[in-house]
């Protein structure tokens, strides 16, 4: 994976670049894993894709990805080197999971952990630590699908092309409707 010179330039808090998640404690472990035991029944649907990438987690993308500076507005963004084939491992979502209560509330960088619908009140929060999937933009029409699989009880997020895309373009996941009703101002 190539990153740009300007990566963490922009940002005044420290960060430290990982390629897995990690928890705040043992109890938020424990907790966690009796959540997602409770809904087994609504994963298991997804189990059959764990052999297809558990070899890529917990370590650097091999995608042809590289982060570029785009604009005040926007920030950074992650681009294709080449052409990536729909159904390739991009990068798995990583940095700190955690329970949604902790978590500041100018906070950008967090993916909600769900099991089906349900929310099981804990995020990876990749504000201070993470890799480059916290830097992957919002698009309504995303060429990135995220999949959460559970493994040994545990919830892996990854980001798979779900449409072929063509060499400089950028890759795009849905951050979904929640995202946007925390972010946007109401009009009351």
């Amino acid at each position: 994976m190539k990153t740009s010179a300007v990566y963490d330039r922009t940002k005044k808090e420290p960060f430290f670049e990982t390629d897995r998640c990690y928890f705040r404690s043992l109890r938020d472990k424990i907790a966690l894993k009796k959540m997602v035991t409770k809904f087994r029944s609504k994963w298991e649907l997804e189990c059959h894709l764990i052999p297809k990438y558990q070899k890529y987690l917990n370590k650097p993308s091999k995608a042809p990805i590289e982060v570029k500076w785009i604009d005040p507005v926007m920030g950074h963004g992650v681009f294709a080197t080449a052409p990536i084939k729909k159904g390739t491992f991009i990068c798995e979502y990583t940095g700190l999971i955690t329970n949604e209560d902790l978590i500041e509330s100018d906070n950008r960088y967090i993916f909600n952990l769900t099991v089906g619908d349900d929310e099981t009140g804990y995020v990876i929060d990749a504000r201070y630590s993470g890799n480059v999937a916290r830097r992957i933009n919002h698009s309504s029409k995303p060429n990135l699908e995220s999949i959460t699989l559970f493994i040994e009880g545990l919830p892996r997020v990854l980001y798979i092309a779900n449409r072929d895309i063509k060499k400089n373009e950028q890759l795009f996941v849905d951050y979904g409707e929640e995202y946007w009703h925390q972010w946007t101002p109401s009009e009351d």
